[in-house]
């Protein structure tokens, strides 16, 4: 019986073969395949293509929660090998996607609208900031202990040294405002301090009155500080003021600049603004008593005979040394004050112009090179433009130039910002030998040390910003170009190390005994040569201390147990000239271990390289990272930013916040504004290590930093199972699926 039923049915199957051969022969038309239907992203619509069974998991053996008709609506939401993860309705499950329309993932770049980067102040800006920590000492330590001493942290009097009582009272404050309890003053925690609204010792969150110390600060009434002091003291030398300085911008120092504002055409509120700083420490400032004049045609006359001095003088110098440069200064043309040998705000700022005018460095400091200029017949006057310079009939080779847009005006570049000015400015500094590689347009940390070493080779203020004055030396074709620096020598001499006496070839801050980031010269070069020749370096030693090299610096302060602050101080350089320095092979690592850093804030490492980061789980390895370290520098690759948060929840991902309005920006100006969409990111925490992350933009629920100008809070994805993902949910598993190809990118 079974045989015959075989035979039946092979001989059904022979027949339908014979006929899908006939149907062949005669022309049937072959099936036209369905277009390809796409979607940019997960989740999408779509529609099933027959009745289907939704499944509580992958496999057509687990709970049936539905069955859905055919040509149903439904939303898929991830799609993993045979299987749809799809919602319908209330119910959500898996089905098998041959029975679905299915659409293909295809992402469509979207240009964003570039979001304006917030012009920050002086003081909220912590680029204008250097870290302070005890044994320091001078005018930025003073502004701290007197904003200590208001809030009730600090008792007895600012004395611009950072000891012990004031360490314990910023260890204090910083356990008030839920600041990593270091003791060390930071950028970031001054910005907040003088721009946002800190706790007092009672936990009252109020603006303090104490000014930054940072130039260019806007001062008005009740504020305190060395800034206001100077101010008084101006007003005092042009006659609008007549009491005490006292340091406190009160009714009468209000009432004062007043006076000057309206003598001098500005707008009288009695606020001290740039505009009216820029008006008071010029030359041509009008005195009390005195009206505006037409200054009379300079005529050149030889230079009087006078007892040049023999020592410096600088601000708050006294006596017949300062009176002469004070008349000299007067008579051409910068300095309108009284000449009465007491050398002051108006007297170093007409100092200032005069070295500024004269193609010197403007310090306000008289010493031989100004002098030799100044009591000279060719000090230009006040307003002298320069007498160009006979042509040449064997010029030497000309210095690389670079053509400049027609505008004049080349704006301010920064940090951070990107697009074809900054990589004009590269260019510029490529041709010159202050940067190497390729001009990319992103402002980062490489750049930006390359202005700070031009224009500290070009007699510029070192702020590493390019303003107006950067820009215009730089694409002048006048601008001093950089010393290419002399092949690595097989044995490197020492390290100098802070001694009485000075190096042979001094670079800036040797005479301190101190190397950081930004600085330049030979004790740079030898300090890279000893770090290539341990292994923590590459390339060849320039010079310049960058990014690389700061890093380099921490990795072996981290091997050697040091702070790893990326400052190459007297013990870090005591231990690379040793003859027992840890070196960055495998096999020294591994005998080094060195003790966990305290919790501190970010460590600004801008740049990492792809081989520093690492792909780890985040409830495994990752959880006790930012537990530890809550405080930590987000970067991301494809555009070369980086911006500053605190982690403040740990869950299934980690919530965080951006620290200032600044890193705010630079987060916005990443995603192009606030969008929900994830992007991969290296995390970068206190102790230098690297991992990597997927994160948004979008500020939502909890806020706790009020002035950073995000309403909210974001979140930061760490790698995860796909188990663990799938019991979390879709956007989970977006950001899972972001992580996975960028660590894909990566390798």
């Amino acid at each position: 019986m079974k045989s015959g039923k075989w035979i039946l049915r092979r001989g059904l199957m022979i027949v339908l073969a014979l006929m899908l051969l006939v149907g062949s022969a005669v022309g049937e038309a072959a099936p036209t395949e369905e277009p390809v239907l796409t979607a940019p992203a997960y989740p999408y619509q779509t529609v099933t293509r027959v009745s289907v069974n939704l499944r509580a998991s992958r496999s057509v053996r687990s709970t049936l929660l539905k069955r859905i008709p055919e040509a149903a609506e439904i939303t898929v939401n991830a799609v993993s090998g045979s299987w749809a993860e799809v919602t319908y309705g209330k119910y959500s499950g898996y089905v098998l996607k041959e029975y679905i329309v299915v659409k293909k993932i295809v992402k469509v770049k979207v240009t964003p609208t570039p979001t304006p980067v917030p012009t920050l102040s002086p003081e909220e800006d912590a680029g204008g900031y250097t870290t302070l920590r005890r044994g320091d000492s001078g005018t930025e330590v003073r502004a701290l202990q007197l904003a200590l001493i208001e809030m009730g942290y600090l008792t007895g009097k600012a004395d611009g040294s950072f000891g012990a009582a004031t360490e314990n009272a910023v260890i204090q404050f910083q356990r008030t405002n839920d600041y990593p309890v270091t003791g060390i003053v930071d950028a970031n925690l001054q910005a907040f301090l003088y721009a946002g609204k800190p706790k007092n010792a009672e936990g009252t969150a109020k603006k303090i009155n104490a000014l930054s110390p940072v130039s260019g600060v806007t001062m008005r009434k009740g504020n305190t500080g060395d800034a206001v002091t100077a101010l008084q003291e101006r007003l005092k030398e042009l006659g609008y003021y007549a009491g005490e300085l006292s340091g406190t911008y009160d009714d009468a120092t209000v009432k004062a600049v007043k006076a000057f504002q309206k003598k001098t055409g500005l707008t009288a509120d009695g606020i001290a603004g740039r505009d009216t700083q820029d008006a008071l420490a010029s030359g041509g400032a009008l005195k009390a008593d005195e009206t505006l004049t037409p200054a009379p045609t300079a005529t050149p006359t030889p230079a009087p005979t006078y007892a040049i001095p023999t020592s410096a003088v600088k601000r708050d110098s006294e006596g017949d040394e300062a009176k002469t440069v004070q008349k000299r200064l007067k008579e051409l043309g910068y300095y309108r004050g009284n000449v009465d040998g007491k050398f002051g705000y108006a007297s170093v700022s007409a100092l200032k112009k005069f070295q500024e005018a004269n193609g010197l460095e403007a310090d306000g400091i008289a010493g031989k090179s100004t002098y030799e200029l100044l009591f000279s017949d060719s000090a230009k006057r006040a307003g002298e433009t320069a007498t160009p310079e006979p042509e040449q009939t064997a010029a030497p080779e000309a210095v690389p130039t670079i053509a400049a847009p027609t505008a004049v005006s080349y704006g301010v570049l920064r940090p951070g910002d990107g697009g074809d000015a900054v990589a004009l400015l590269q260019e510029a500094l490529i041709a010159l030998d202050y940067l190497e590689g390729k001009a990319d347009g992103n402002y980062g940390e490489q750049t930006r040390a390359a202005v700070r070493a031009f224009q500290r080779n070009n007699g510029l203020t070192v702020d590493g910003t390019a303003g107006e004055e950067t820009m215009t030396l730089l694409m002048s074709g006048q601008a001093k170009a950089a010393v290419t620096p002399a092949p690595a020598t097989a044995t490197p001499s020492p390290i100098p190390k802070a001694t009485a006496g000075a190096t042979a070839t001094p670079a800036p801050s040797e005479s301190e005994g101190v190397l950081r980031r930004g600085d330049s010269g030979s004790a740079v070069k030898t300090l890279q040569t000893k770090l290539i020749e341990l292994g923590y370096l590459t390339g060849r030693a320039d010079g310049v201390f960058g990014a690389d090299t700061y890093q380099a610096v921490v990795s072996f302060q981290q091997a050697n147990r040091l702070t790893a602050d990326g400052v190459v101080g007297e013990k870090t350089q005591t231990r690379l000239t040793s003859g027992s320095a840890v070196g960055a092979s495998s096999g020294d690592k591994a005998n080094a271990t060195a003790t966990a850093a305290p919790t501190a804030k970010p460590v600004t490492v801008t740049k990492p390289t792809a081989s520093q980061v690492i792909y780890a789980n985040w409830y495994t390895t990752v959880k006790a990272k930012a537990k530890k370290y809550p405080y930590c520098t987000v970067y991301e690759p494809g555009s070369g930013i980086s911006w500053q948060i605190h982690i403040f929840s740990l869950g299934a991902h980690a919530d965080y916040e951006p620290l200032t309005a600044n890193d705010t920006s630079r987060l916005e100006k990443v995603f192009g504004g606030n969008t929900w969409n994830p992007k991969a990111v290296w995390v970068i925490f206190a102790d230098g290590s690297v991992y990597l992350a997927s994160t948004h933009s979008k500020p939502h629920d909890v806020q706790h930093i009020t002035d950073n100008n995000f309403p909210g809070h974001s979140c930061l994805h760490f790698p995860r199972t796909q188990e663990q993902v799938e019991a979390i949910g879709p956007y989970a598993t977006s950001h899972q699926q972001t992580i996975d190809a960028a660590w894909a990118s990566i390798h």
